[in-house]
């Protein structure tokens, strides 16, 4: 028993917040290539978690009203809490969208982007 709980009595349970993060897996590229903006990233990685927005608001500590107008396209998801964004829902659509728009791919290891190198000379010379 803690001490905390010797003085007053009370226990106290811990908040599972860390065992429902997810580690965030790489979304679909066709999706990703066919999103028209950031704030589309952002929507999507949240539809895809399949969260509730006010469970997302409280975790993310985001004022209801502001998320409101974040998907009313009147306000900005904060800078600060993209990571947190995508490690709770689960996925890397954002850093996919910003990786794709600057002519990069994003891999989840070195050994799948060696896949995917060998794939595509694979099917070079299978052209040829």
């Amino acid at each position: 028993m803690d001490s905390q709980h010797k003085s007053t009595g009370v226990h106290q349970r811990q908040i599972p917040l860390l065992a429902e993060v997810r580690k965030p897996e790489l979304v679909d590229p066709a999706l990703i290539a066919k999103l028209d903006g950031e704030d589309e990233a952002i929507l999507l990685c949240v539809h895809l978690s399949r969260l509730s927005h006010e469970a997302i608001c409280q975790r993310l500590g985001i004022d209801k009203g502001h998320w409101s107008r974040i998907l009313q396209g009147r306000a900005h998801f904060p800078t600060r809490k993209r990571l947190a964004l995508m490690q709770l829902c689960g996925n890397l659509a954002p850093i996919q969208y910003e990786a794709l728009k600057s002519g990069l791919t994003v891999y989840e290891n070195p050994a799948a982007k060696r896949k995917a190198e060998l794939m595509a000379e694979l099917a070079s010379l299978e052209a040829a």
